[in-house]
């Protein structure tokens, strides 16, 4: 029966694999061109300004400031719902207060960068899924065309979030698959559940193709 299990699992990795793109791709051209089509002229002249800066401090030994930032990352909540051995958030160990990122301060500040940000990255230590208005907070960034990515353990990938996932307009979706068998997944994924990553990379993949969508660019990730 175990074997049959593992068999079994193994199968679904193996499609899961073949739909998403495994490991961190060096290059993939929708990627690509998705990201360059949201690049505006003043945000190429940010990132000319913030590269300017860099050199020119090299060269005079002074620190020189100029543009905007071109990429920020907001973390939608400390919380997790796993116990990762080596994770602040899985350990309950944070020195911070746990909580969720409000959407009200979050549409604030990119109100104020968006003209010159290009680059938003949704994740940190803890899981994103666990912030109710995580989502909604997405399709704000994805409607002042900011290329977004994020990184999730998936279990909260059921068939209703993977679709309202794919209709936010993320940009990169990774997903962390660490083992092909329960036993081994759960060694770092403490309380995890490989069978609900496989089945959440499922529906994602499910959604992309029913809504005719390119978007996100997902692929898997491991320890």
């Amino acid at each position: 029966m175990i074997r049959r299990r593992a068999l079994r699992n193994n199968c679904l990795l193996s499609i899961a694999h073949c739909q998403l793109t495994c490991s961190m791709p060096q290059f993939n051209w929708n990627d690509s061109v998705n990201f360059l089509k949201k690049l505006t002229l003043r945000r190429l002249w940010n990132f000319a300004k913030v590269l300017g800066s860099y050199h020119v401090s090299r060269w005079t030994k002074k620190s020189v400031q100029w543009g905007y930032p071109v990429s920020i990352s907001f973390e939608p909540t400390t919380s997790c719902n796993l116990r990762c051995p080596e994770c602040p958030s899985g350990l309950r160990a944070f020195s911070r207060p746990t909580g969720m990122l409000k959407k009200d301060f979050f549409r604030e500040t990119i109100d104020q960068l968006y003209k010159d940000l290009s680059y938003l990255v949704f994740y940190f230590q803890g899981e994103p899924y666990l912030n109710p208005d995580f989502l909604e907070m997405v399709q704000y960034a994805s409607s002042k065309k900011i290329y977004t990515a994020t990184s999730t353990n998936a279990h909260y990938l059921n068939d209703k979030n993977a679709k309202r996932t794919v209709e936010s307009g993320l940009d990169r979706l990774i997903i962390s698959i660490d083992g092909t068998t329960q036993e081994t997944y759960e060694q770092y994924r403490v309380g995890g559940n490989l069978q609900k990553v496989l089945e959440g990379a499922t529906n994602i993949v499910k959604w992309k193709k029913e809504l005719k969508s390119k978007t996100p660019f997902t692929y898997s990730s491991s320890l």
